[in-house]
């Protein structure tokens, strides 16, 4: 049996709307470059002559464009009288579109990336907050300070060579400013920065232990994810960087840095470390403080998958003052309460996904890391 929607899921493409979607996943990220979407409706022959591949897209939730890029597949499969499209934002084609070479010389990250992002991004942003404002939609929004931005010029003139992708390029400068970059919902802009911690919780999760007095008050499923796999006692950085007529020799092969997840000790170990975990990297770097950059950047990369919580809701958003109910987005922060593990605090949503089946109803899937965390590409 089909259950009744609660939200209001659609497709405009060439000026129409297409509504009737039965089953639907739509991703949204600020850590992942490409938001995707994958949708199924009974079959409508005027809905496939519509819903042509390569054609730009609008994905709304009740009314809230969440998502906008490219139809890439339409399909209607030989058993079942359904049609299934899928696609992705337009970031999409930062990934898959080859870069034209040009001088990085005297550019800043922002010019240098909307060099990189255009025609599919016009405008490049240093502020997550008109789009943040516009995904969680009328209900009341949490009061965010001002975003945590800082752009530097770079100094060396690199070049993209022929064959490179863009998005490739965009990441290893976002990975050197130590920034992240994600599409607006709206797909009007490419911003540009660091998660927002200086706003108030959006949200708030609850999930009781069992047995416990406030089971009435659980709103959500809580899940917890503690790792080291990919994490690292101790980091080094080695390399070598350009020699001049006067800076040259050992001072230019041999730059040092490191980086320890408990610095108190010779090899990190102590912290979340039992056992000695080390990584040598070889980069090229100007200064001895660059390679102790990269060391510490490194680092806080790893980390931030060291604690990830999944948060699982009914429905898309949240009903505030039970009136409006605020869309669920990535970089809001909300209040979690795990009663079940004992985790506790203010966790930044990372990611979203907005997903509806016959069978499960409508509900989103979050990922969140604890407020502070440092990420990067």
């Amino acid at each position: 049996m089909t259950r009744p929607s609660s939200h209001t899921v659609s497709i405009v493409i060439d000026g129409h709307e297409v509504r009737g979607w039965t089953e639907y996943s739509i991703s949204s990220s600020i850590i992942d470059p490409v938001d995707t979407f994958s949708m199924t409706m009974p079959w409508n022959r005027a809905a496939w002559d519509l819903l042509r591949n390569d054609r730009p897209v609008h994905v709304k939730i009740d009314g809230i464009t969440v998502l906008r890029g490219l139809l890439d597949d339409r399909d209607s499969p030989a058993d079942d009288d359904v049609i299934t499209v899928s696609g992705r934002c337009r970031v999409g084609r930062l990934v898959q579109e080859s870069a034209s070479s040009f001088a990085y010389q005297g550019l800043s990250l922002t010019q240098l990336i909307a060099k990189l992002a255009a025609p599919w991004f016009t405008t490049i942003t240093l502020s997550n907050a008109r789009n943040r404002k516009v995904l969680r939609g009328r209900g009341r929004k949490a009061v965010a300070g001002e975003e945590p931005v800082r752009v530097d010029p770079r100094k060396d003139g690199l070049l993209a060579e022929p064959g490179q992708m863009r998005w490739e390029i965009i990441e290893r400068l976002l990975n050197q400013a130590g920034m992240l970059a994600w599409s607006a919902g709206d797909g009007t802009e490419l911003i540009v920065g660091k998660p927002n911690y200086d706003q108030e919780p959006q949200w708030r999760f609850f999930r009781p232990a069992p047995g416990s007095r406030r089971m009435a008050e659980g709103n959500v499923s809580i899940g917890v994810k503690d790792s080291t796999a990919d994490r690292y006692s101790r980091i080094v950085v080695v390399g070598s960087g350009r020699g001049t007529v006067t800076n040259y020799g050992a001072a230019v092969a041999s730059r040092y840095g490191e980086a320890k997840d408990n610095p108190g000790t010779a090899e990190g170990t102590g912290g979340d470390f039992t056992e000695p975990k080390r990584l040598v990297m070889q980069l090229p770097v100007q200064s001895t403080q660059e390679a102790q950059a990269n060391a510490e950047r490194e680092l806080r990369r790893r980390k931030a998958q060291g604690e990830v919580i999944t948060v699982r809701a009914p429905l898309h958003g949240q009903l505030v003052g039970g009136t409006y109910r605020t869309i669920f987005c990535p970089d809001t922060l909300a209040s979690v309460e795990c009663e079940r593990t004992g985790r506790r605090g203010a966790y930044l949503v990372t990611t979203c996904r907005y997903s509806s089946s016959r069978e499960g109803g409508e509900r989103t899937d979050m990922d969140l890391v604890p407020k502070g965390t440092e990420l990067s590409t």
